[in-house]
């Protein structure tokens, strides 16, 4: 019997937030602000400065007419999510903001990581970071830039009731008012979906072959194209590979494209030679 998959799982919790009478009400409910019509960005493509630097793949990366919201569930804790957001921050306002066009002219921003753990050690549900000044903290830098963190294991400690639903539904609880409920029925429908899970379940075997090399941040040790040429280059042979092995098995290019890192360029190469 396959395993259940919940909403806390990176590829569910994307899937699911890709119906946008889901994701909206979720990010008015997490942020507690009213979210016009959202518009879903970069879905297939990473995002990144230029072709040689760190590109990154958004869980969900949406906007309306004059915010962006990133949401991304984290399962375990791997210490760098404070400079990731950082690193997330630049990227989004290069993709936004277009030569010639003025600062003032980039979008008030809101990256929400989360967390089924406690960044933070403070046992607290939320917590929300802007800029201000560290002499006078009434001060704000008024630079459109927030950052929040959610630690579901705090949920009890939430007094937004509406907020506390969705903490303790994502910490395990059963779905108890409108919004969770719809959610929980999105993540069995799509659990139910044939291909979904077979997509799903080829990136899980995906990952697992990564680790199995110790594959860790583009470098691969034990690959024999590694040794001869470089570990560059065998991490980049063992990502075409892993492709090979998707495309074969039906996989949708854009999953293969999230699942190995590469371009849709090369993936179309690969596709065109299979």
């Amino acid at each position: 019997m396959a395993k259940e998959i919940r909403i806390t799982d990176n590829f569910m919790f994307a899937t699911v937030m890709k119906n946008e009478n889901i994701c909206r009400p979720f990010i008015e409910r997490m942020l507690g602000i009213s979210v016009e019509k959202i518009e879903y960005l970069e879905r297939e493509k990473d995002l990144r400065a230029d072709p040689f630097s760190k590109g990154i793949r958004l869980d969900v990366y949406v906007k309306d007419s004059n915010r962006v919201f990133t949401l991304e569930m984290q399962c375990s804790n791997r210490k760098d999510l404070s400079l990731r957001t950082r690193y997330y921050q630049g990227l989004q306002d290069i993709s936004f903001l277009d030569k010639g066009n003025l600062y003032r002219h980039l979008p008030e921003s809101y990256i929400l990581f989360i967390c089924l753990f406690d960044l933070f050690g403070k046992e607290l549900p939320v917590y929300t970071f802007e800029n201000i000044c560290s002499e006078d903290q009434r001060i704000l830098l008024n630079d459109k830039c927030r950052k929040v963190f959610y630690n579901v294991n705090a949920w009890e400690k939430e007094t937004n009731p509406e907020r506390r639903a969705l903490l303790e539904y994502f910490f395990g609880a059963a779905a108890n008012d409108e919004l969770t409920r719809a959610i929980d029925e999105q993540v069995s429908i799509t659990q139910n979906l044939r291909q979904w899970r077979k997509e799903h379940m080829t990136v899980e075997q995906e990952i697992q072959l990564q680790a199995s090399y110790a594959y860790d941040d583009g470098f691969s040790h034990g690959i024999s194209h590694g040794i001869s040429q470089g570990i560059s280059q065998g991490a980049h042979d063992a990502k075409v590979e892993t492709a090979k092995i998707l495309l074969a098995n039906n996989v949708e290019p854009s999953i293969v494209l999230k699942s190995t890192g590469l371009t849709a360029e090369e993936i179309e190469n690969l596709k065109n030679n299979a």
